[in-house]
């Protein structure tokens, strides 16, 4: 190449346009996965949730690690207790210069890193004083976790908690053994997310505008694509018209039926590989039913009955109530699932079914604003409403019990329902000598001997599963095992935040883990 000869420029990369819209904020990034879990709205909850502590043990750690990672607003530790040498070797949020430091102070410094957006207070101040002293500023709370604490010791707490209808967390850990417990008088949870919901597509009993809108296409007349494209439930409103013609008017209701009807949809099919054919097969045991009232439980507590004291939640479900009286099925979701059609087909079908959720959600509303009015009660907000219509067939409501209610002596599960016993026992021996059974060797078979003599008051004789679990809960002399912690702290975690969102459905109401077998259950007290 000569120096008069021109060297060509290499290619120009386009540069990338520029969107209009707004980068996620931190806030966003930081907490995308969970806002993926539970919305905004839950989030919104979270960070203005007040929760209050008692007892800064390793367990109280790590429930509150997995509820200040993602971003629980402000948390009150009450802990007079000092640092100790077992504290340290298994709690992971002490260090050993904290050695005889309080411990309240101690573990609040550490978990301060977490997530600088939650706020972290220490009371330094013994449990039931502290309790006896604010009994008025605890209204102000939005949840209680208690740990490893006898119930003499927080027993106007839970009182207050119950009068309240403020959730309350008791979880207990020792050794290879753990308890969840919790207490709310009543919680209602209106986005319970079923993992795997049923459609709401109303086949059985199709409202006016999907009549019109299914038999105003005409499956000969359409080409091959157009064929291929038609949205699965409109093949199956067809099929349906022609097995009622056939069937009395009833649509298929057994293992044999059901076959049947699926050789009628593929009767209809032009070719193999006609996917929104293989859709409506697949679709015909979900959809293809007489669904039954998921609410008979709600439409026949006594509270489904307006009164002046009903609440938001209680108002609502009377004006389901009355729409499921008046038109003989519950308000439809206005959901459907992705499937195989053309953009305007489903755009239109998609359409048809959100403007029918927004019309039996004006008709609730109606009802609920009837109610309100007839009462002299504020207006339910419309947002409030429509949430419920749209998961109506989902609402749950927990009751438990108060946290005194005895267990039961006769659980067919002697196994597991030794442990919650134990622990109860564990913390009675130690409100009676100030100390763990098995804290020292001197005297291990003497400790074996009373904690066997409390199991022994809460039941009739003890079994020889109990027997071996009165040597393990001696053995580990009280120490809290990081790991057995920090499972439980997640699984205690979750259910706060269930309970704080008003989201899924929360463990009823006593979870219990045993380590040593790596077996959980849940049973109800």
């Amino acid at each position: 190449m000569t120096q008069t000869e021109e060297v060509e420029p290499p290619p120009q990369i386009p540069e990338k346009r520029t969107s209009n819209e707004e980068p996620p904020s931190s806030k966003t990034m930081r907490y995308d996965r969970q806002l993926r879990l539970w919305g905004e709205e839950g989030q919104s909850l979270l960070e203005s949730a007040s929760i209050c502590l008692l007892n800064g043990t390793t367990l109280g750690c790590e429930i509150l690690k997995n509820l200040i990672l993602p971003g629980i607003g402000e948390v009150t530790i009450v802990d007079n207790n000092t640092v100790t040498l077992t504290d340290i070797q298994s709690n992971f949020f002490l260090a050993p210069r904290d050695l005889s430091k309080p411990r309240g102070e101690s573990v609040a410094r550490y978990l301060s890193l977490l997530n600088p957006e939650s706020t972290i207070k220490t009371i330094t101040t013994p449990c039931p004083e502290f309790i006896q002293n604010n009994l008025g500023a605890l209204k102000n709370y939005s949840l209680f976790i208690v740990c490893n604490l006898h119930y003499s010791e927080y027993q106007d707490l839970a009182q207050l908690a119950w009068d309240t209808n403020t959730p309350l967390v008791v979880a207990d850990c020792l050794g290879m053994y753990s308890v969840v417990r919790l207490v709310v008088k009543e919680h209602c949870v209106i986005e319970s997310k079923p993992d795997t919901p049923l459609p709401d597509l109303r086949l059985d009993k199709p409202y006016t505008e999907l009549i019109e809108f299914y038999q105003h296409i005409e499956l000969d007349t359409l080409t091959s694509t157009e064929h291929a494209h038609v949205p699965f439930v409109v093949i199956l409103l067809k099929c349906l018209d022609q097995w009622k013609a056939d069937h009395g008017g009833e649509i298929p209701s057994n293992y044999k039926e059901k076959k049947d009807f699926k050789k009628l949809i593929n009767s209809l099919r032009r070719k193999p590989e006609e996917e929104n054919f293989t859709e409506a097969c697949n679709m015909v045991n979900k959809c293809v039913t007489s669904p039954s009232n998921p609410l008979t439980d709600l439409f026949s507590d006594p509270l489904s009955s307006p009164s002046r004291t009903s609440t938001m939640f209680w108002l609502t479900v009377a004006g389901i109530k009355q729409f499921y009286t008046v038109r003989g099925v519950l308000p439809i979701s206005g959901v459907i699932s992705d499937m195989t059609a053309d953009t305007e087909s489903f755009i239109a079908l998609q359409s048809l079914y959100q403007y029918k959720a927004e019309s039996d959600a004006k008709e609730v509303a109606g009802y609920v604003n009837g109610f309100t009015a007839s009462l002299n009660l504020p207006l339910v907000p419309w947002e409030f409403v429509r949430k419920m219509t749209k998961n109506c067939r989902f609402l749950k409501v927990i009751r438990t019990s108060p946290v005194d209610t005895k267990l039961p002596a006769d659980y067919d599960d002697d196994d597991l329902i030794s442990i919650p016993l134990l622990m109860k026992c564990v913390r009675e021996f130690e409100r009676q000598h100030s100390r763990c059974p098995g804290d020292t060797d001197t005297n291990l078979v003497g400790d074996e001997e009373k904690l066997s003599a409390l199991l022994g008051t809460l039941q009739k004789g003890v079994t020889e599963i109990q027997s071996m679990f009165v040597k393990d809960f001696v053995r580990f002399g009280g120490t809290e095992v990081p790991s057995v912690a920090a499972f439980t702290g997640g699984i205690a975690a979750h259910e706060c935040i269930k309970l704080l969102t008003k989201q899924y459905v929360p463990v009823d109401n006593c979870f219990v883990y045993n380590a040593a077998t790596q077996i959980t259950t849940v049973f109800k007290i």
